[in-house]
C-alpha cells in the first residue's frame, strides 16, 4: 500500500471520528455537522505548521544556523533535530510580543466563541472573526520586518496580474502582498547573513590550506587542522551567543 492510499484512509476516517464525536451540537436543530465545514476546519489545522514555518521569523532562524553549522564543516553537529527545536524556541520567543498583541486584539471574539464546538456548523465563521480581528498586529509584524521596494515589487505583480474586481481595493499593506514580500525578504536577509558568517571561516580554510601545500603536506586534509580552529575560535568568541543575539536584534 503506498502512501497516498495510507494518507488518504487516515484522512477518512480522521473525518469520519470528528463526524461521529461531534455530531449532536444541537439535538432540535441540526443532527450533524457540514462535512464542508469538517474539511475545512480540518486543513486549517493541518496547515497551521506550515503558516508557522514561513510567516514568522523561523525561516530565517532555521536558513541562518544551517548555514553557520555548515561554515564550521560539521555536517551533522548539531543534529537536525536539535537547529529544528532550537530554531522553534527562537522563534516563539521572537513572536511572543505580537502573539499577544493578536490574542488581545481578538480577546473578545474568543470568549464570544468559546462555547461553539470546534466542528459545529459556525465554527469556520467564527475562526474567519477570530482571524479578522486577530491580524492587524500580525500585518504590523510582516510590514515591519519587510523591505518596502519587495512590498511595491509585489503590488505591481499583483496590480496586473489579479482579476479586475479586486484591483480596485488592493492596498499595499493588504496580507495578500505582505505575505510574499514577508517571505522574499527572510530569504534575502538570512543568506544575507549567511555571507558574512561564511567569510571568517573560508579565511581559515583558505589559510591552512596554504600551509598545508607550502609545507608539502598534501596528502593531510585541510579540514584536519580547520576544524580545530574553527571550535576553538568559536569557544573563544562565544560564538553561538554572538550569533543568536545578533539574530533576534535584526527583527522588530
Amino acid at each position: 500500500m503506498n502512501i497516498k492510499k495510507i494518507t488518504f484512509i487516515f484522512t477518512f476516517f480522521l473525518i469520519i471520528f470528528a463526524s461521529s464525536l461531534f455530531a449532536q451540537e444541537d439535538p432540535g436543530v441540526v443532527s450533524q455537522p457540514a462535512l464542508v465545514t469538517k474539511l475545512a476546519v480540518l486543513a486549517g489545522i493541518a496547515l497551521l505548521p506550515f503558516a508557522i514555518m514561513i510567516l514568522t521569523s523561523f525561516v530565517k532562524i532555521i536558513i541562518v544556523l544551517s548555514l553557520f553549522r555548515s561554515a564550521l564543516g560539521v555536517q551533522q553537529t548539531p543534529p537536525n533535530q536539535v537547529l529544528t527545536g532550537l530554531a522553534l524556541l527562537l522563534t516563539i520567543f521572537v513572536m511572543f510580543p505580537t502573539g499577544v498583541s493578536m490574542y488581545n486584539a481578538s480577546k473578545q471574539v474568543i470568549d464570544k466563541s468559546a462555547t461553539v464546538p470546534v466542528f459545529s456548523a459556525g465554527s469556520a465563521q467564527q475562526i474567519v472573526e477570530i482571524i479578522d480581528a486577530a491580524k492587524e498586529p500580525f500585518k504590523s509584524f510582516l510590514q515591519k520586518n519587510t523591505l518596502p521596494k519587495h512590498i511595491k515589487s509585489f503590488y505591481q505583480i499583483a496590480e496586473r496580474t489579479f482579476p479586475e474586481p479586486y484591483k480596485d481595493s488592493l492596498k499595499p499593506n493588504d496580507l495578500i502582498i505582505l505575505m510574499p514580500s514577508f517571505i522574499t525578504t527572510q530569504l534575502k536577509a538570512a543568506f544575507e547573513i549567511g555571507v558574512l558568517i561564511y567569510l571568517p571561516f573560508f579565511v581559515i580554510d583558505l589559510v591552512t590550506s596554504n600551509i598545508l601545500l607550502a609545507m608539502g603536506m598534501m596528502m593531510l586534509s585541510p579540514l584536519t587542522i580547520a576544524l580545530p580552529i574553527k571550535l576553538l575560535l568559536l569557544v573563544m568568541i562565544d560564538g553561538w551567543t554572538i550569533l543568536v543575539q545578533g539574530l533576534m536584534m535584526t527583527f522588530r
